[in-house]
């Protein structure tokens, strides 16, 4: 049984279900998170959009296969100019956002991202430190909530089944994120294709069930909320990556 305690967060997840058939992260941000906000001092809309982004860029930056950095850009025309969020495979994350606050409404609720970079684009980059290659995908960014940007590039980048929820919140102050990404393991055997897939679509069903007060709960450890979700799928928890905040530029 959980204390009710605040439980120790900014930390990745690594998780697979049923034999590794389908894998995961959970990455949920607090400390690491604020530290970035209450340096630049944003919009309370804006510092919501950017937490979704920089769990986001936590979750598919874990999957990376070598040291590196992923990250997620947006660039628009619109109210919201600029807004960036990375990951190095060491665990430190970076954000910031450009907007033009003569057009941003101050908003009690969060707003959805492509309400301020409407005809916007999503760019996501992952550059390996050794060689220094890029690789690239490119989107428009979709109606709605954020993580419907990243199933879009899943989707039509990556072709891999992929399912994201990313919620984020403030209370008093202070901003809590958190995001849990299942996908299919890449390179499955043709012969067992539609079993994956009959674990992925359980999966799925299950993280969609998840309410924002649980996601966010500083109740809750990360474990529990896991087993919760997917014990009937044989969870697995894998070494955790601690996440911190740490700016390498002069913005």
């Amino acid at each position: 049984m959980d204390e009710v305690l605040s439980h120790n967060f900014d930390k990745i997840i690594p998780f697979t279900l049923r034999k590794s058939k389908v894998r995961g992260r959970f990455v949920k941000l607090d400390k690491s998170l604020n530290g970035i906000l209450t340096r630049h001092n944003y919009n309370r809309s804006i510092s919501l959009c950017l937490s979704d982004a920089l769990s986001a860029s936590c979750c598919i930056g874990s999957f990376l296969k070598f040291n590196g950095l992923f990250t997620i850009q947006g660039s628009s025309k619109d109210s919201l100019k600029t807004i960036l969020a990375d990951f190095s495979s060491s665990g430190e994350i970076r954000g910031y956002a450009n907007y033009d606050l003569n057009n941003i409404e101050f908003e009690s609720e969060h707003v959805e991202i492509e309400k301020f970079m409407s005809k916007g684009h999503l760019a996501f980059t992952a550059i390996e430190n050794k060689s220094n290659k890029r690789y690239q995908g490119i989107i428009p960014v979709q109606e709605g909530k954020f993580s419907n940007s990243i199933d879009y590039y899943f989707k039509n980048s990556e072709q891999i089944n992929s399912e994201i929820v990313c919620l984020s919140d403030c209370t008093k102050n202070n901003y809590i994120s958190a995001a849990i990404i299942i996908q299919t393991t890449p390179n499955e055997n043709n012969d067992d294709l539609e079993n994956t897939s009959k674990v992925f679509e359980e999966a799925k069903l299950f993280l969609n069930s998840l309410k924002k007060s649980e996601l966010l709960s500083k109740e809750i450890s990360m474990e529990n909320i896991l087993y919760k979700l997917f014990h009937s799928l044989d969870v697995r928890v894998l070494n955790e990556i601690k996440v911190k905040d740490n700016c390498r530029c002069s913005i």
